[in-house]
């Protein structure tokens, strides 16, 4: 239960960093980064379904064993948060977004990065 508030709270904490950010951003930048990201958003989450599915189907048919499957499923997880985070960061900087919301960003989503490693270490 303390790991799930710990989350929750982290993810809050990054969803507040992130609105300042937006703050910094004029209305034309804001609108070039919703379109920036939207055609990428649908693939991220058929990745992240597509890992998340895959993570319970072993579990369910024991492919291999439960906790090599946990292994897994975190270091993808962590994989595809690093993945992301990073093609994103250089989308920010290659469509000329300010320093400033990059570091927000940046600050974010390190943020989120923080509250999924102190989940998964308390709740193994």
């Amino acid at each position: 239960m303390i790991a799930f508030l710990i989350l929750l709270g982290l993810i809050f904490l990054s969803r507040f960093v992130s609105e300042k950010a937006n703050k910094h951003l004029d209305s034309n930048k804001k609108a070039e980064l919703i379109d920036l990201f939207s055609k990428v958003r649908i693939y991220t989450y058929g990745i992240l379904i597509g890992i998340i599915g895959l993570f319970f189907a072993s579990l369910k048919f024991n492919w291999i064993d439960p906790q090599i499957t946990y292994i897994i499923y975190v270091v993808s997880i962590f994989i595809f948060i690093i993945a992301t985070s990073y093609f994103s960061y250089d989308k920010l900087k290659k469509n000329g977004f300010p320093n400033t919301y990059i570091k927000f960003y940046l600050i974010s989503t390190s943020i989120r990065f923080l509250g999924l490693i102190i989940f998964i270490a308390l709740i193994s």
